[in-house]
């Protein structure tokens, strides 16, 4: 209510101040929005290669964008889009009309109030999703996960076997403990980091400690990953008969990633579906979390685990 109500007043304000200079023509500066580089009555474009001076509001009128506006980018009785290569380095605002944006970048909060509709939100820049851009996403990511569980499968096989050990005999046990671990991670970086910075020496290794501790993190949350869609792959194939063990190995971890990626490839078809499209991200996202969760803490505990045989051994 409050968000119409400020609305309503801004374009009462408005049309007042365009009926009380209409002489004047397009281009002109209302005194009451000195914030804005430009104010202008009826369409407006901002051409492509061309950037604004500061914001741009249009009144009673259109905004497009194909270019750059170096503030925000408001319209009143009107709609703001940023078309293919257009860039708003702020907010974009339309009041009683709609905010589009058709393949631009918007760096800051979205806002349109009108009768049937009140939106907020904020954009950090990136372009909107796109179903084509969600599909090659989807199976780039099936492809980097198939190169590397083949070269974790074949290059780390130790480890991977006891995760998938831990996995399959104690899977609950896994998951909370990759919940506890993936907690416990971030005082462990903030406990790096203030360890490294009580020595002089120490402050400029921060950057490459901190680097460091987020690639292991990563390390150990794939190879749980791939450890899942390992014991994954072997339910859903089943035992089957193959020319080397090596050979079977692979099948199943091929078949378990490929179950996991079916998730998202899916879900990314229905990219252009907004509403079901975000239910299917949630659930590929809630069963990923879950597998990484519990993969993560099969790592863990197989590590944990092997260290006392070693000392054994060498003692």
């Amino acid at each position: 209510m409050k968000s119409i109500l400020l609305g309503v007043s801004l374009v009462v304000a408005a049309v007042a101040a365009q009926d009380a200079h209409a002489q004047r023509g397009d281009g002109v500066r209302f005194s009451g929005f000195r914030g804005y580089a430009q104010v202008t009555t009826g369409d407006l474009t901002v051409p492509a290669g061309t950037t604004t001076s500061g914001s741009v509001m249009v009144v009673r009128g259109n905004l497009d964008v194909y270019g750059n506006v170096d503030g925000a980018a408001t319209a009143i009785l009107g709609d703001v889009i940023v078309h293919e290569g257009g860039r708003v380095r702020g907010g974009a605002v339309a009041l009683m009309g709609h905010v589009r944006n058709e393949g631009g970048s918007i760096l800051g909060v979205i806002k349109d109030v009108g009768a049937t509709h009140n939106r907020s939100t904020v954009s950090f820049g990136g372009r909107p999703r796109t179903t084509l851009g969600s599909l090659v996403a989807a199976f780039l990511w099936l492809v980097v996960l198939l190169l590397v569980g083949t070269f974790v499968l074949f290059f780390m096989r130790d480890y991977f076997k006891r995760a998938v050990e831990v996995v399959t005999n104690e899977t609950g046990r896994s998951l909370l403990t990759g919940v506890i671990g993936g907690l416990a991670s971030i005082p462990a970086l903030v406990a790096l980091v203030i360890a490294m910075a009580i020595t002089i020496i120490g402050v400029f290794f921060i950057p490459i400690g901190v680097a460091a501790f987020l690639v292991a993190v990563s390390g150990i949350g794939i190879l749980g990953f791939l450890a899942v869609a390992q014991v994954t792959g072997i339910a859903i194939a089943g035992k089957r008969d193959a020319e080397t063990p090596a050979g079977q190995e692979l099948q199943f971890l091929f078949t378990g990633i490929l179950a996991f990626s079916t998730l998202w490839i899916v879900a990314a078809a229905f990219t252009w579906f907004p509403i079901l499209g975000s239910i299917l991200r949630m659930l590929a996202f809630s069963v990923t979390f879950v597998a990484v969760a519990t993969g993560f803490g099969a790592v863990i505990l197989s590590w944990w685990r092997s260290r006392p045989r070693k000392n054994a051994v060498a003692v």
